[in-house]
């Protein structure tokens, strides 16, 4: 008997240092390894992700509640920046990238919308529904209209549940696969 509860504890405690230490790990701390990717634009003032060997990018996305809620009493988030506090910056989903290249299109208050030169393209199997570039320009009104940008396709998972503002839009967002709060990127486009 009293060896099953040796084991129970055992294993209770390696449970508690491994939470504590992925709660450690997704903590904002200013892109310090291993968590040290850059995507050298705006993106990494709410990201930290680290480079993996086969090119691959994982970590996670930051938001910062507002202090407001919606009428169902959900709190209510939008992507830290630069001014915000290390300590208020809490992530919001964990996101994997896969490399891969996309044309800009167009922006307007949303995140900037992407062309993917062939669906083939697209990650599989996941839900790949957000690109980003690397590089220059810093923000969105710098992109190049039909340029070909190389970054990443990224898949989120939430965390928890919030509100995300952002484009003017409130978002709900329930732990699990997000498809909705960062989707940007289109199969096809007969625009002007």
């Amino acid at each position: 008997m009293n060896k099953k509860r040796y084991q129970w504890l055992g294993i209770t405690m390696i449970l508690c240092f491994l939470v504590a230490g992925s709660a450690e790990a997704r903590s904002w701390k200013d892109h310090a390894a291993p968590f040290d990717f850059f995507f050298g634009n705006h993106i990494d003032t709410h990201q930290q992700t680290r480079l993996n060997n086969d090119e691959t990018v994982f970590g996670f996305l930051y938001i910062t509640y507002t202090g407001e809620v919606n009428d169902e009493g959900v709190r209510v988030a939008e992507h830290c920046d630069e001014s915000t506090p290390a300590a208020e910056c809490v992530p919001g989903w964990t996101v994997r990238g896969v490399p891969g290249q996309a044309e800009f299109k167009f922006h307007t208050t949303d995140h900037p919308v992407w062309l993917v030169l062939s669906r083939a393209d697209i990650p599989q199997p996941g839900a790949y529904v957000h690109f980003h570039w690397l590089g220059s320009p810093n923000a969105p009104d710098g992109l190049a209209e039909g340029q070909t940008y190389e970054g990443y396709f990224l898949e989120l998972q939430a965390i928890g549940s919030f509100v995300f503002l952002h484009g003017g839009q409130e978002i709900p967002v329930r732990p699990g696969l997000d498809v909705s709060t960062h989707v940007n990127i289109l199969g096809s486009f007969s625009g002007p």
